[in-house]
């Protein structure tokens, strides 16, 4: 089992190598060519491939992070808040990518448009201190 997470601080993406750098430090059997391909399908083109990873905004870190994810080729993922931090665009190409997922999915959300979006097998809510399945 391969596990990946998006946390809410996005920790990932902040030295002073530029992201291509630091993508391909994160997999390193990855070719740049295939790395910039990659992260041209989250929207981070090579603008952004060839900036210093701490300018990244927190959206562009999160579209790289979830890049990385698909990039190691995770079967368990654990999302919490994965929309902060995201344009409308970024977060529908979440939802796609997220509803084609054939992994395991841990959601952690308040977003109730995601929510409807993504579809699960089982969904557990917890609210004023309970866990109940819906």
């Amino acid at each position: 089992m391969l596990v990946g997470e998006v946390d809410q601080a996005r920790g990932l993406f902040h030295g002073p190598e530029t992201l291509l750098d630091a993508f391909c430090a994160a997999v390193p059997d990855t070719e740049p060519a295939e790395v910039r391909t990659l992260l041209a399908k989250f929207g981070l083109r090579s603008a952004h491939v060839l900036r210093p990873a701490a300018t990244l905004s927190p959206g562009e870190r999160t579209r790289a992070a979830l890049a990385l994810l698909q990039g190691r080729g995770v079967n368990l993922l654990v999302l919490d808040e994965p929309t902060n931090h995201l344009d409308l665009p970024a977060i529908e190409q979440l939802e796609e990518a997220l509803d084609a997922y054939t992994g395991t999915l841990l959601l952690v959300t308040h977003d109730r448009r995601m929510l409807d979006a993504v579809h699960v097998t089982r969904r557990l809510e917890v609210a004023d201190g309970k866990v109940t399945e819906r």
